[in-house]
């Protein structure tokens, strides 16, 4: 075998195992917390307000900067190691290192740090919820696989059944125990059942490609679901699942509450801070510096002295007078490491800064940072409120589910009697092909009906289980 096949051979066996692969509930949700687009959102926004916190944490370490700066002079400029205004050219530098510490600021950093940490906590939380949230609609989309997959086998069963009734009335028809109108009738109900079935088993494949979707999962690879018996679902019996008791049990459990709670006390924190702003803040610096030049200076030297034309009397003698004379006889430049040491220089001190008048800024975001607060209140507020209500409706959706599945479970025993004696009388010729149609289908639609709700009260019932912090179990 080559190389080519052998690779061959390989790639079908990896596909094929993966492909017979049929996932869980639990693994799909496993897949969908790894992948799914909106708990990525949720990670990022965590990871910024992480960064916002380090940020702030290291506004409590002294700031320290320093900078070298070089020039080139000409002309009449000021040399900066001598103050004096040389005409000349050079090129100058210069060196500083400046620290500064903020002593007393009236908590406002210690306040805007703790607003921080809360804010990531909520964002944390905030990641739980995406996951909740993606628990839930994974958990739908994997019922309603089922869901799809247990209809498409009724249309199955309901396609057989129509082909074996055309398959025995072909027989009495040729035999002349029947007319012709009786199979031609049969005929038309298989095509009617075989269309049923075809747009059962597309509603499946669409179900399928939705959990797809949610869980992230590449559409073009092959994938199926283990799909338990609905029947051995575990449902917790309603009469544990009271409404006030769910939503106790919710505002501690669930992370939207935990994370408005998380955001109030954030916020409340960024308000003593903007307070603290307004404030006169305490501070320390100090600094050193030095700087430089290739500047040549001037040499002077003392000369023999110039005779003038004044004269001095002293007494009755006459003295002439001579000006002391001073030439340059050369230049030099100061070394490089000596202008550093003898230019360098030192300063600390203290500080009070405080805002006299700034447009009302600091005045404008305390105000700000209050009615945040009080905005983020309104909103917990209302997320309890809709929690509350979301509870009571699932409690009365859980119960309407449960009288209708029970109900048409009573349906379909009845159509079943039903479609057991039509059968029987029309196997003796006592029925018509198109009561005995119609008594087929009632069974049929009860048969639907019966199976949608009892996946309705499955997942509605699971609904008032995640409330209750349970998560989903199938």
């Amino acid at each position: 075998m080559t190389s080519r096949h052998t690779l061959f051979f390989i790639l079908f066996f990896t596909i094929k195992c993966y492909s017979q692969e049929k996932w869980s509930l639990l693994q799909c949700v496993d897949y969908a917390m790894k992948n799914n687009v909106s708990i990525k959102q949720s990670d990022v926004q965590a990871r910024l307000t992480r960064l916002s916190v380090t940020q702030s944490q290291a506004s409590l370490y002294p700031n320290l900067s320093g900078g070298i700066n070089s020039s080139y002079q000409h002309g009449l400029t000021e040399d900066p190691t001598t103050g004096t205004l040389v005409s000349s050219s050079f090129i100058s530098g210069s060196g500083n290192l400046q620290a500064s510490y903020n002593i007393f600021n009236w908590n406002a950093r210690k306040n805007s740090i703790a607003a921080n940490r809360l804010y990531l906590k909520a964002d944390e939380v905030g990641i739980d919820k995406a996951r909740n949230d993606i628990s839930l609609a994974v958990a739908n989309a994997f019922l309603q696989v089922m869901l799809r997959r247990e209809q498409a086998r009724i249309s199955e069963v309901q396609v057989n059944q129509s082909r074996s009734q055309l398959e025995i009335t072909r027989k009495l028809v040729n035999a002349g125990s029947q007319p012709e109108l009786n199979a031609i009738q049969i005929e038309a109900q298989l095509a009617k059942d075989s269309s049923g079935l075809l747009q059962a088993q597309a509603l499946s494949q669409q179900a399928l490609i939705n959990l797809k979707a949610y869980m992230n999962y590449d559409f073009a690879l092959p994938f199926d679901i283990a799909s338990p018996a609905v029947e051995s679902i575990p449902v917790e019996n309603i009469a544990d699942l009271q409404p006030a008791a769910v939503y106790q049990l919710a505002l501690n459990t669930q992370p939207l509450q935990k994370m408005y709670r998380l955001r109030i006390e954030g916020a409340q924190k960024e308000a003593k801070a903007a307070r603290g702003f307004m404030y006169p803040s305490l501070s320390a610096f100090g600094g050193i510096n030095t700087r430089a030049v290739n500047a040549k200076y001037p040499v002077t030297a003392f000369a023999p002295p110039d005779s003038t034309n004044a004269f001095v009397t002293i007494g009755s003698t006459q003295y002439k007078v001579f000006a002391p004379s001073v030439r340059m006889v050369g230049t030099e430049g100061i070394p490089f490491f000596r202008q550093l040491t003898k230019n360098f220089g030192q300063s600390i001190g203290l500080g009070i800064s405080f805002s006299i008048f700034n447009s009302y800024n600091s005045r404008t975001q305390w105000e700000r940072a209050k009615v945040n607060v009080n905005q983020l209140q309104l909103q917990d507020e209302q997320e309890n409120l809709n929690l509350k209500t979301n509870i009571y409706n699932a409690y009365q959706d859980s119960y309407s589910s449960l009288q209708k599945y029970n109900a048409s479970r009573r349906t379909v025993e009845y159509s079943q009697k039903a479609f057991d004696f039509a059968k029987k009388r029309y196997d003796i010729g006592l029925l018509g092909t198109l009561d005995f149609i119609i008594t087929q289908n009632n069974l049929y639609l009860a048969q639907i009906d019966e199976i949608s709700n009892h996946y309705d009260f499955v997942f509605k019932m699971k609904v008032l289980e995640f409330y209750k912090g349970q998560g989903i179990k199938l």
